[in-house]
């Protein structure tokens, strides 16, 4: 459905450039456009400084869009991906080894002035006219850099080491690990003048509007955006990105905890990588491959980065993702929900169920909206599972049948090639018949899940649009 492209494509890791090595990706973008997919490029904050001539830098020092130091115009420099032009790189070296004998100086914009978000959009519409991308996916704007503060060091002690440091990284580094320097100045849209420091959290948060009004006014669709820092209200313009993931039993059950509690910020979607980035790991009993794509396909994002498996793998994707994609009308519908009205999408049990107290301590399953549970496996070897069914009416999804009981914890059968979906009773869950992309699945028949409750009664809800048209309710 939609494949996405790292900082690779670029010329040297610098924003809104296209590698040689890629020439041929606007055509292949096209070419997989004419399928009904979509493209998803990624884009850090940083921009390179030390080119001879880079367009994005050089209308970014016309406007004005770099932090700098307080009461003067010295950028703060700092190194993250863009590599030095004219350099012979020595790839065996380990990558941070790279950057810091080869990385550019890099300038962070200040996305919470006027000028710097016109800036902004104005590069993403030029980029469009290369690349026609769907959607945006914004990396490293915690902001993260490879070194701390600033290439020349930072010069106030008070807010770089502060007498209080929290108990989180490296607190002999200081606030300005791995970040710039906490001095830097910003600007508010008025014009008021702010320091880093006491706007450091909402970097993330503040590059979110902008990169989603360059997008739709880009593509004159609703596109998507994907970011890795967020803020609370982050979710009203993008969805927020969990970072790297190893290949670990402990990164799927807390990756559920963080899908569930970022709803509860209003960080609609959330998602984790769903194959690893440092671990590999093979597919047999005890595997966490296949309970990672199971559980994220319960997510509202699921990414999936291309990886070779064997067929036993292929099947049991295949089937959870035809199971995501066949209930895409009811998630769709909970989206439109959450951004109309203010809910959740995936929910802790206790937000339904809060008067049941056993609810309270359950944070490895979750629902979707009021009337679908998902009971994942979060642990090696693991062919049970322990659920906790709340006291309402359920049905097996995968049989359609009254399960019998309810109130209780109960220890459920959960093989490899199976994930237990309960569906609520007094519910009716919308679905479609699947295919391989999601346009082509809007052009099959649709149907209804009724599930009576006690009282033999069911209802539900379905909103439904184009799926790209901006303002559509």
């Amino acid at each position: 459905d939609v494949q996405y492209v790292d900082i690779d494509y670029m010329n040297r890791q610098m924003d809104f450039t296209l590698s040689d090595k890629f020439a041929g990706l606007p055509a292949l973008v096209d070419d997989i456009k004419k399928e009904g997919m979509r493209f998803v490029i990624i884009l850090d904050p940083g921009i390179s400084g030390n080119e001879s001539v880079y367009a994005s830098f050089d209308r970014g020092v016309q406007d004005d869009v770099f932090i700098k130091r307080p009461n003067s115009n010295e950028i703060i420099y700092t190194k993250v991906w863009p590599f030095l032009p004219n350099v012979e790189i020595n790839e065996s070296l380990p990558l941070h080894t790279q950057i810091k004998l080869y990385g550019a100086h890099t300038a962070f914009p200040d996305f919470l002035r006027n000028s710097t978000i016109n800036w902004w959009k104005r590069e993403i519409l030029d980029y469009y006219k290369i690349l026609k991308f769907d959607g945006l996916w914004i990396d490293m704007n915690e902001p993260a850099a490879l070194v701390n503060g600033a290439l020349d060091g930072c010069r106030n002690d008070i807010l770089n080491s502060p007498p209080y440091m929290p108990a989180l990284g490296y607190r002999s580094e200081g606030l300005s690990f791995k970040t710039p320097c906490m001095e830097g100045q910003q600007y508010l849209s008025d014009g008021t003048p702010v320091r880093h420091f006491d706007v450091h959290s909402l970097y993330g948060w503040s590059q979110t509007k902008p990169t989603l009004d360059g997008l739709q006014s880009a593509t004159k669709e609703r596109g998507f955006v994907l970011t890795r820092s967020t803020y609370p209200s982050s979710g009203r313009w993008a969805g927020h990105w969990l970072g790297d993931n190893s290949a670990a039993w402990d990164q799927i059950w807390k990756s559920v905890i963080d899908h569930k509690g970022n709803k509860q910020t209003k960080k609609n979607p959330t998602a984790c990588n769903v194959e690893l980035f440092f671990l590999s790991v093979g597919l047999g009993f005890g595997t966490n491959q296949p309970s990672l794509t199971q559980v994220s396909s319960f997510f509202f994002f699921q990414r999936q980065d291309p990886v070779s498996w064997n067929s036993t793998f292929e099947d049991i994707s295949r089937h959870v993702l035809n199971i995501r994609y066949k209930l895409l009308p009811y998630l769709y519908t909970l989206m439109y929900e959450a951004h109309a009205h203010g809910s959740t999408v995936t929910r802790p049990l206790l937000n339904e169920f809060v008067q049941e107290r056993d609810t309270w301590d359950v944070y490895q399953q979750f629902l979707w909206g009021p009337a679908l549970l998902i009971t994942p496996v979060l642990y090696k070897g693991d062919v049970t599972v322990r659920a906790y069914i709340p006291n309402t009416r359920w049905y097996d999804y995968h049989t359609e049948q009254d399960i019998g009981f309810r109130g209780q914890y109960r220890v459920l059968d959960a093989p490899l090639d199976h994930i237990n979906l309960h569906i609520r009773g007094g519910y009716i869950l919308p679905w479609q018949t699947p295919s391989t992309t999601t346009f082509h699945s809007r052009k099959n028949p649709m149907g209804l899940t009724v599930a009576l409750g006690d009282n033999s009664m069911a209802e539900g809800k379905l909103y439904w649009d184009d799926g790209v048209r901006i303002g559509t309710y």
